[in-house]
């Protein structure tokens, strides 16, 4: 079902290399995530080069570095020094043991970019390219955002937790900004600290149905990512050896972007119930997704495909037939 990586790809994600990894007021650069899930998509070269020339217009040089040695977490500034880092761990220890090592400190803040970082680690984990893979780490620990010790809570579930989120921040209005401006502003608030506590105990199951349903009952722009945030974190499971604290940090971060996307109803999953009507022709809806050339579409066709391949859920389905539907 899946096409391979191939060489315009990955000469074209190489050549983007010389971008930073945001643009203007902060925005993610997109093109190298892109580029991996329209390959996987079964992209032309045609559709890669266009994607590429479409996006590398307005995004801004990757910079020098600093010359710093230990370059520090969540300083932006110190990107392209985590890059020089990065590239030397990963070259003296490898990948795996690269990604044992870094990922128990990058977890706290899974936020950043708007899990940004941790889809584009994600990516370049499935490329397996060690420019790219120290480019995804820089990205991640250059964007560090961290929400706080994790606290919980017993005899409390996902769904109780969320929408008690959501009642407690319906009506906040947030400063002009992205989501990662927002998610900041939401941690300095007062009432942050009255839902900082979550569920002492998550299933990878629970977690998925509310994240694919609530985006589905939206279309909501924030929780799109959230839907592709989790997949990227579960396709890193094999280099986490406390997958469940992971999750924890996963949903610290999705609760919070939830507080700030625009669509802030409750959440009850019988009333999300997925309808797949007539036969299911995922590859029929790759090819749909590349011809909307949008890269969220993308991103989350691909992203759902996989979380259903993983947990065989029909809410993945149903995401990627909603967004086809509603773009």
């Amino acid at each position: 079902m899946y096409q391979p990586l191939t060489l315009t790809g990955l000469e074209l994600i190489k050549r983007g290399h010389r971008f930073g990894p945001t643009f203007g007021a902060r925005l993610s650069n997109h093109l190298p995530m892109a580029l991996s899930a329209m390959q996987r998509l079964g992209a032309s070269t045609e559709q890669l080069n266009a994607e590429y020339q479409r996006a590398s217009g307005h995004l801004d040089p990757l910079g020098d570095a600093l010359g710093i040695s230990s370059p520090m977490l969540g300083k932006k500034a110190h990107n392209a020094d985590f890059v020089k880092y990065y590239r030397a761990m990963l070259g003296e220890i490898g990948t795996e043991q690269t990604l044992k090592t870094i990922l128990p400190t990058l977890l706290a803040g899974i936020s950043a970019g708007a899990f940004h970082g941790v889809i584009r680690l994600a990516y370049a984990v499935e490329l397996d390219n060690i420019d790219e893979l120290s480019h995804a780490l820089a990205y991640w620990s250059s964007g560090y955002t961290p929400l706080g010790a994790l606290s919980f809570q017993q005899n409390l579930n996902a769904e109780d937790d969320l929408n008690h989120a959501l009642s407690l921040f319906h009506d906040q209005t947030y400063q002009e900004g992205i989501i990662i401006d927002h998610v900041e502003e939401l941690i300095t608030l007062p009432t942050y600290q009255v839902i900082a506590s979550q569920p002492n105990s998550l299933s990878l199951e629970e977690v998925a149905r509310i994240v694919l349903s609530h985006y589905s009952a939206s279309n909501d722009f924030t929780l799109l990512h959230g839907v592709t945030g989790f997949q990227a974190l579960i396709s890193l499971f094999p280099f986490i050896e406390n997958q469940n604290l992971a999750l924890h940090y996963y949903w610290q971060a999705y609760v919070a972007a939830s507080c700030t996307a625009v669509y802030r109803e409750p959440y009850h999953y019988q009333d999300h119930q997925p309808c797949l009507e007539g036969i299911v022709d995922v590859s029929h809806w790759f090819q749909l997704a590349l011809e909307t050339d949008d890269d969220h579409t993308i991103k989350l066709t691909y992203s759902c495909a996989r979380l259903y391949d993983h947990l065989h859920l029909d809410e993945a389905l149903f995401a990627i037939k909603y967004r086809l539907e509603t773009k």
